[in-house]
């Protein structure tokens, strides 16, 4: 993530994060700021250049990555047909979970933060300066 790419869109998500981004490389605290900031081509791939379908936000002001956490609820079902193939085939929903799996490794899930603190930081700077206020 070296330069994002100015998405007035998706500011408005920005008040629903409540935790502070890690720094780059440190433990994911799943702030779901890199995913508001730029979506991923994966994220793109479900059809929204601008905003990522896939992240999903929990409880306590934290995200999850859709992909990782429930993908048979994010793609098509004919893109699903080989992995539900292998649910009927195996016990224990083995197509879900090894599906799981390989988003997670195309992710980078359990390797840190992998956004840049700089260009996030900047983001939010611009996201600041552009915020508008309710009209009363």
């Amino acid at each position: 993530m070296d330069k994002l790419e100015s998405v007035g869109a998706v500011w408005h998500l920005l008040h629903l994060v409540s935790l502070d981004k890690p720094p780059q490389g440190k433990p994911c605290n799943g702030c779901g700021l890199c995913c508001i900031a730029e979506v991923f081509d994966l994220g793109k791939e479900l059809g929204d250049e601008e905003q990522c379908r896939a992240l999903m936000p929990l409880r306590a002001g934290r995200f999850a990555r859709g992909l990782v956490t429930d993908p048979y609820r994010f793609l098509s079902p004919d893109r699903l047909a080989p992995w539900r193939a292998i649910d009927q085939l195996a016990p224990g929903a083995q197509g879900e979970e090894a599906l799981k799996s390989h988003f997670a490794g195309l992710l980078g899930t359990g390797r840190g933060c992998d956004a840049d603190d700089e260009a996030i930081r900047a983001f939010q700077v611009e996201a600041d300066a552009n915020r508008q206020l309710p009209l009363m």
